[in-house]
């Protein structure tokens, strides 16, 4: 059985029960809220129509198609259940409330709370209780990928020593490993249950052997992967291709890369940043606006110099939470910085300040989720001491980012705090995905609410 077939079932035997659980969660919910629900509004009675429950399940498909259940896949994590749910749960009920408003001209936005709000407590519950019955089953040897393991050589220690560790790999079973016995490796993958084999004999040297070992891999449905020696590339991830009859390796793959991709990231910031600067920036401007120039005399907007996409300057914007002073494009801000304003130091720990760069998003200058843009000074300080610092930039500069959900944020007193900043970087940029970008987009939300200490 190779891992796509293994994947099948595991969609099969995880993914579809839940989904129905979850269907007839929300149903439950729904029918449980018209009974015990008094309408007070005569126009909400048009949730007593069928039709009104099929859209709910409409809007329940479509968010099972945008946002999956992968409670289950390797390296998910708690949280990341948490905020799946919060989005399928915010789509369906989203989906329901504009049809109910397009075809009867009613919001019932108090059922539709409750509903969205009850649904996504109890699903959130389950799929955390369904992950944790899924891990004591790969605890106890269950589900687990079970690899062999090729080659004599320390690539092949090295691999096994990973693959053996717990955490990211915990789901793999190295079951076996050998050296260059053929027979003995074709014996035991006969005999056995094996889903992924790793080579890392040098095809070159021994082209029969593995040849005769991938031919063997396919006829049983074995995935077979090669183990190259890569030792002296800085490499995350890698795709390869081809030009003639030669074999290439692109040593980063970036799915920004893709036109479609770039161009759903390019909306989904126009969108977000629209509906903000015509809803609530003119409120949240008039408010900063009196405190700022009751605080100290000075702009509104403070305006800097930051580098963007591809090291090309560009004007960001904040509102100004310090006096003027002389060394705003030399120095970061400290926890204690004299030169912030007591009303400015609000605006920073509250992450008010940063409200303004939506208007950056908007013009195509940043994005909403990506890499923070740093002062022009510091990008030609840090290029030269942090290995890969640049490759952060081939990407539009975020209002945050991973990076900053995951810790990285505020002042950078060592180089080693800015290499771990731009390591987070790096992996947002070749992990990118519409899913992601939400769900950062939420942790950031959470982290302001929760009191961030690094927002100063």
């Amino acid at each position: 059985m190779n891992l796509k077939t293994f994947n099948i079932k595991e969609f099969l035997y995880y993914s579809v029960p839940v989904m129905l659980v979850d269907l007839a969660i929300h149903i439950g919910i729904f029918e449980w809220l018209l009974k015990v629900f008094t309408f007070t509004d005569p126009v909400d009675l048009v949730l007593t129509r069928p039709r009104s429950l099929y859209f709910l399940v409409v809007g329940f498909i479509i968010a099972m198609v945008l946002v999956p259940v992968r409670f289950y896949a390797r390296g998910a994590n708690w949280k990341s259940v948490i905020v799946r749910s919060f989005i399928q749960c915010f789509i369906t009920i989203s989906i329901l409330a504009a049809s109910i408003n397009i075809l009867f001209h009613s919001f019932a936005g108090h059922f539709l709370f409750y509903e969205g709000a009850l649904a996504f407590g109890i699903i959130s519950i389950w799929h955390l209780l369904f992950r944790a019955a899924v891990l004591v089953a790969r605890k106890n040897g269950r589900n687990k990928i079970h690899a062999v393991i090729v080659g004599g050589n320390e690539n092949a220690v090295r691999l096994a020593e990973i693959l053996q560790k717990d955490g990211e790999f915990a789901d793999y079973k190295v079951v076996a490993t050998f050296g260059e016995d053929l027979d003995a490796i074709e014996d035991y993958i006969r005999n056995n249950k094996v889903h992924q084999l790793y080579c890392s004999i040098n095809p070159a040297l021994k082209t029969e052997m593995v040849n005769s070992i991938i031919r063997s891999c396919e006829n049983l449905f074995i995935d077979f992967y090669y183990v190259p020696n890569m030792d002296g590339y800085l490499h995350r991830s890698m795709t390869f291709s081809e030009l003639g009859p030669m074999t290439v390796i692109k040593l980063r793959e970036e799915p920004l890369a893709n036109p479609l991709n770039a161009a759903v990231k390019r909306a989904f910031d126009i969108i977000v940043s629209a509906i903000f600067l015509v809803t609530l920036y003119p409120i949240i401007w008039c408010f900063v606006a009196i405190g700022t120039s009751i605080s100290s005399p000075g702009p509104i907007l403070f305006r800097q110099k930051r580098t963007g996409y591809k090291g090309r300057p560009f004007t960001m914007l904040k509102f100004r939470s310090m006096k003027v002073n002389a060394d705003a494009d030399k120095l970061q801000a400290t926890a204690d910085d004299p030169r912030k304003t007591k009303f400015g130091d609000f605006l920073r720990r509250t992450s008010i300040d940063e409200l303004p760069q939506m208007i950056n998003v908007f013009r195509g200058d940043m994005s909403l989720i990506g890499p923070r843009p740093h002062m022009e000074l510091h990008t030609e300080v840090y290029t030269k001491l942090v290995d890969e610092y640049l490759v952060r930039h081939m990407v539009k500069p975020g209002l945050t980012g991973w990076a900053q959900v995951n810790g990285c944020r505020g002042e950078t007193k060592t180089t080693e705090e800015m290499a771990d900043r731009v390591r987070h970087d790096i992996w947002y940029i070749e992990h990118w995905s519409l899913t992601l970008d939400v769900k950062i987009f939420f942790m950031t939300v959470a982290q302001i609410l929760g009191g961030d200490k690094q927002a100063y």
